[in-house]
């Protein structure tokens, strides 16, 4: 740089009379050296740029391996191929054993069941391998999915491996074959001792059931004995062992909860009340149930609809089991409140509503049904299995009273086109009644296919200027949109913000939700929806707390699964949506 030239008239600044002579001289000595730049670069500006200069703004921006999208597996799971990155099989098992299975969330639920049936496992080699599929047999089983593990069985060669000896022959007992299953169980007998400790107790328990059914007493109090030596607590199936090897005939206290193999010995020799089995009954036990001809049929239909409830039991199995324990209650006096109540009410309304033929009947019908099921906590499965009738259905105008349940069936089953139909008709000028708008907002948030993302949003403004919306509902909008990351409507934010943000629901442990996040940023797409489960707590979307409720539609939007991140948003919605219209 060239040297200031001195241009200060005296020897020192201080020396200067006032500081507005010096401010000049400043101001003069900065022109005088920036005069030569200013010259050259106006010399330069004419002038072409080479032709290897590089724009610092068309240098590409450096691409992240978490920002692709990813390499999806070809096993018809909709799922990526990295699926358990970040996670070990002992991690998977560890965070199996914190969850509740199945899911109460209808949405995590499906989620959850492509996961686990997935054709992926962890990275980790043969015999990590070998303890993934068990592990993944035993949670299939432990929710309830007898027929997903055994198609999972089916693809395996169970020969003299005894763990997966004893996690068939306890499937093949949920299936209703006792003798498959025994036959099993005696093949594996003398490899017992190579089995974890949480199965040795159980495999012990299910030779002294084998033994129970050939009347080999002996063998069956034998058996009790070595399963209190493995560890096992008291049970009504090892109550049962007991009896069955004195020939006593007590009464057994059922304590939750109830297994199969301990319903099926306890059975033997004593019976058991038919509220303890839905009280106290897993998964596995009601689902067994609920398919078992010898099972008493009302309590068969009762253990259905708990199976269905928890999301052990498809909405199309339940469906099924309706139809073939409808009775033949006159349908007039089904509307009319009939004689039949509980479970073979619900059945025979579902019935009355797929045969009917005239439309106004028909709807009556679906309506008392969806009334009814809530009561039966199945509000969510009944729209589902409603939607093959409600879509033969068309719109007219002395229906038009149903449209907003036929919007509400059809984004709880997914058919989104068919809750748009019915929107469109019910507004039709002329149309009696307020506008039923706002059910397109929700079909918004719930396809994640739409096009036209966030126009049918202002129809919440004047539900939410009105107070048509309560208070917490507002809130749990506002975090669902959020988290979606829509722009939320200014009056809808200004009415949430009237009210506190409420406080109740279930909220994880301190840390669970910075692990999702991470988990989510990372597309570690296995762990972000163990976590979400985890975070979600015992209750699903409902009963989650503000917080956890947004932390896992975003994690899960964020993962890469935005349809199910978009479903977890709507079933937290959908049992408070505002209806317009009544009977």
């Amino acid at each position: 740089m060239r040297p200031m030239p001195h241009i200060l008239p005296c020897s020192h600044p201080m020396d200067c009379r006032s500081a507005g002579k010096l401010f000049r001289y400043i101001l003069i000595a900065m022109i005088t050296v920036a005069a030569p730049i200013i010259a050259t670069t106006v010399s330069m500006a004419g002038q072409s740029e080479p032709r290897d200069a590089v724009v610092r703004d068309a240098l590409p921006v450096p691409v992240e391996k978490n920002d692709l999208a990813p390499v999806m597996a070809n096993d018809g799971s909709g799922l990526p191929f990295e699926l358990w990155r970040g996670l070990t099989t002992d991690q998977v098992e560890t965070l199996i054993s914190q969850i509740e299975i199945p899911s109460r969330s209808p949405a995590l639920h499906q989620l959850w069941k492509r996961l686990i049936t997935a054709g992926i496992t962890p990275a980790q080699g043969a015999a990590a391998d070998a303890r993934f599929t068990a592990l993944r047999l035993e949670v299939l089983y432990r929710s309830g999915l007898a027929k997903d593990a055994a198609a999972e069985l089916a693809k395996l060669p169970v020969g003299d491996d005894a763990l997966l000896a004893t996690l068939a022959a306890r499937n093949d007992l949920a299936s209703d074959d006792a003798d498959k299953a025994c036959a099993t169980t005696d093949k594996s007998a003398g490899a017992k001792s190579q089995l974890p400790k949480r199965l040795k107790a159980q495999a012990v328990l299910l030779s002294g059931y084998c033994a129970a059914l050939r009347d080999d007493t002996a063998s069956a109090g034998l058996a009790a004995e070595l399963a209190r030596e493995e560890g096992l607590e008291a049970s009504p199936g090892l109550e049962a062992l007991d009896a069955i090897s004195i020939g006593a005939k007590p009464k057994i206290a059922i304590k939750a909860p109830l297994s199969l193999l301990d319903y099926r010995l306890a059975t033997r020799v004593t019976t058991v009340a038919h509220a303890d089995v839905l009280a106290k009954g897993e998964p596995a036990l009601l689902v067994a149930l609920s398919s078992d001809a010898a099972t008493p049929v009302n309590l068969g239909l009762a253990a259905a609809e708990k199976a269905a409830s928890l999301n052990a039991l498809a909405p199309e199995m339940l469906a099924a089991i309706y139809r073939a324990n409808a009775g033949t209650e006159n349908a007039d006096a089904l509307l009319q409140g009939g004689t039949v109540k509980g479970p073979f009410r619900r059945a025979a309304l579902f019935k009355a509503a797929e045969d009917e033929r005239t439309p106004m009947k028909k709807t009556r019908f679906m309506r008392a049904f969806i009334a009814d099921c809530r009561t039966a906590d199945l509000h969510f499965q009944s729209l589902t299995m409603l939607a093959p009738t409600a879509a033969s259905l068309s719109p007219q105008p002395e229906i038009g009273w149903f449209a907003e349940t036929g919007a509400e069936i059809g984004i709880a089953s997914g058919q989104f086109d068919l809750a748009r139909r019915w929107v469109t008709a019910a507004n039709e000028p002329g149309r009696p009644g307020g506008s039923i708008a706002h059910w397109l907002a929700l079909a918004d948030i719930a396809d994640p296919n739409y096009a036209q993302r966030g126009d049918s949003l202002s129809a919440l403004d004047s539900l939410a200027r009105n107070g048509r919306i309560k208070p917490d509902d507002l809130h749990r909008l506002a975090t669902v949109l959020d988290a979606l990351s829509y722009n939320v409507p200014i009056p809808l934010w200004e009415a949430a913000s009237r009210t506190p943000q409420p406080n109740s629901g279930y909220l994880p442990e301190t840390g669970v939700l910075s692990q999702l996040q991470d988990a989510a940023a990372k597309k570690e797409f296995g762990r972000t929806v163990l976590l979400a489960m985890k975070s979600l707590g015992p209750d699903g979307a409902e009963g989650a707390h503000m917080i956890a409720l947004g932390d896992s539609i975003r994690a899960l939007k964020r993962a890469g699964l935005e349809p199910d991140a978009r479903r977890l948003g709507v079933e937290a919605l959908l049992g408070a949506w505002p209806h317009t219209t009544v009977d």
